[in-house]
């Protein structure tokens, strides 16, 4: 029971999350430069996206608890599974705050490739190979979209990390 109810809280967090973030996204200003399409409209898609794929998690997690039968009074004894994911779930969230420190002083190349590769080892897998294949391919593949197709500049860092930067793109 404790599983649902980590489910239902989960998915309500971020179904919170995904229409505070789609109300940011429409007071974003005017853009010239985005004139047909404006700076709010795919936020405003990927956020209304994801509002609707949390509310129906939401409502298939309430209809799962309510559908158990399952006694409340175990909900919250752990076993040695549910601390693994929990553990598992608080290593990822501590490399999403260092991911974000690491965005504005290492930039972008550097600090997607190391979380990638990072967070990789937070999810169970065996290949090591395919963990710095997978995070050098994806990490090049986002760049070569932000700098080339939407032409958007990414953060490049500070002091060493900045000239580093610069070499790439």
């Amino acid at each position: 029971m404790a599983h649902r109810l980590l489910d239902l809280g989960f998915a309500a967090l971020l179904f919170g999350a995904s229409i505070f973030l789609w109300f940011v996204a429409d007071s974003f200003p005017e853009s010239r430069r985005f004139a047909q399409a404006d700076a709010d409209y795919w936020p405003k898609i990927i956020f209304g996206i994801m509002a609707l794929i949390t509310g129906v998690l939401v409502i298939r997690s309430f209809l799962e608890m309510r559908r158990s039968g399952d006694a409340m009074q175990g909900a919250f004894t752990m076993s040695d599974d549910f601390r693994y994911t929990a553990l598992r779930i608080a290593a990822m969230g501590g490399l999403i705050l260092l991911y974000f420190w690491a965005f504005q002083t290492t930039g972008f190349i550097l600090a997607t490739f190391v979380f990638l590769v990072l967070a990789s080892f937070v999810i169970p897998y065996r290949n090591m190979g395919m963990r710095f294949l997978f995070a050098a391919t994806f990490t090049v593949a986002l760049v070569l979209f932000f700098t080339r197709a939407l032409e958007l500049p990414l953060p490049r860092g500070v002091g060493v990390f900045y000239d580093l930067n610069i070499l790439f793109y």
